[in-house]
């Protein structure tokens, strides 16, 4: 092999990245979007050219069409990960790349470390969450398992730069022995003016609600981290306030069986996927799931932990405040009770008593849309991609 040694950048005067996944969208998910978005807005910088080499993904159209160079490996069975490093190969030669990003530090962070050694070239390494967070009750977490526990270890040794995407993530990248001057806290961005332009249709009666109905929504799959139980026992407990309703958008499995369980079937709508086909609306942000934000109350999530949860920043971005766990990162970006609400002892007991508060200031909520809006404005993927540019000037000087 030729090996590619890094010239200087004041010759260049260029940043030349190189970003290494597995799945990238249009599969859908916060680190898929995360680095989707962060690439186009990357490349669309002056003096920055970036590339995005991934694994196979042989059910995205194959005339679909990316707004940067995509090195996208074939599917060939037991020689598909040879063909993604070869496809890795081929990006750092053609774009010239002098500088890796690597999401996920068990994924594409240890991919660009192990890459990085060989052609000489710094390394960037992304957390988003699920690679440093653990919930041992759920047995939840890449840390949990030995062979992605080393693959942590050696990129949180090695990198030469580890970004976070709150101050949560950022202790927990921490807690596993990085240097604290070496982790820096750079939040995901939001789609802020492209769901400002969506056109507002009230949905709930769509789905049978009424407009003095308090509408509670959340957003995400059913998954244990998920931690569904938890509200659905809040409600369960709210049986009495019959004008406290709450919209679950998702994969319906097994939610029909749980609201069936804490008998909160009057109380719940369950709207499946939104939108319900990706293939005819891939890129977001999706009008329908907008709307059901804007025709909202207030945005809910008890999850265990999330380092920088998307969905709640869109609800936050579509004007209604948002009620979460104390381990999750967008309190970052959050005014503690004015666009968002923290529970600390996440318990049924205590959001069944929150939401009831919050019932009962919901005149104040929706006359607060506007704020809550603006309150999140600043955080665009230009933002994002000016801030990760920095990381990497400063590590090329």
């Amino acid at each position: 092999d030729v090996v590619l040694v890094q010239s200087d950048i004041s010759d260049r005067c260029m940043v030349s990245v190189g970003i290494l996944t597995g799945n990238h969208f249009p599969r859908v998910g916060g680190m898929e979007f995360a680095t989707h978005f962060l690439a186009e807005q990357l490349n669309k910088l002056p003096g920055v050219n970036v590339g995005v080499a991934c694994s196979t993904m042989p059910e995205i159209p194959s005339g679909f069409k990316y707004p940067y160079p995509c090195y996208r490996a074939r599917s060939l069975s037991y020689a598909t990960p040879w063909l993604y490093k070869m496809n890795v190969r081929k990006m750092i030669r053609e774009q010239e790349v002098n500088i890796l990003h690597g999401p996920m530090l068990h994924g594409g962070g240890y991919d660009a470390l192990v890459l990085g050694r060989k052609f000489r070239l710094p390394v960037v390494a992304q957390s988003h969450g699920s690679d440093v967070q653990v919930v041992d009750e759920i047995g939840y977490g890449a840390w949990l398992y030995p062979d992605m526990q080393k693959k942590i270890l050696k990129v949180i040794k090695e990198a030469d730069r580890i970004i976070a995407v709150s101050s949560i993530n950022k202790q927990n990248i921490i807690d596993l022995g990085a240097q604290p001057d070496k982790v820096t806290v750079i939040h995901n961005g939001i789609q802020y003016s492209k769901i400002q332009e969506i056109p507002f249709v009230n949905l709930r009666s769509k789905y049978g609600l009424s407009d003095d109905d308090f509408l509670l929504i959340t957003v995400g799959r059913n998954s244990p981290v998920k931690r569904m139980q938890l509200l659905f026992e809040a409600l369960q407990m709210l049986k009495e306030f019959n004008k406290i309703k709450c919209i679950c958008v998702g994969p319906l499995k097994d939610l029909k069986d749980l609201v069936k369980t804490f008998g909160i079937e009057r109380q719940v709508v369950l709207t499946g996927p939104v939108p319900e086909n990706l293939k005819d609306s891939i890129f977001p942000p999706y009008p329908e799931l907008i709307n059901l934000y804007r025709s909202s109350d207030l945005y809910i999530t008890t999850s265990y932990v999330e380092s920088f949860g998307m969905a709640a920043l869109d609800a936050l971005a579509s004007g209604i405040p948002v009620l979460i766990g104390s381990r999750h990162g967008v309190r970052d970006v959050i005014r503690e009770n004015q666009t968002g609400w923290v529970m600390d002892r996440e318990t049924p007991e205590e959001l069944a008593e929150m939401i009831i508060q919050l019932y009962h200031d919901r005149e104040k909520l929706k006359s607060s849309a506007t704020v809550i809006k603006d309150s999140v404005s600043w955080l665009t993927w230009e933002y994002v991609a000016g801030e990760m540019v920095k990381i990497y000037k400063d590590i090329l000087e």
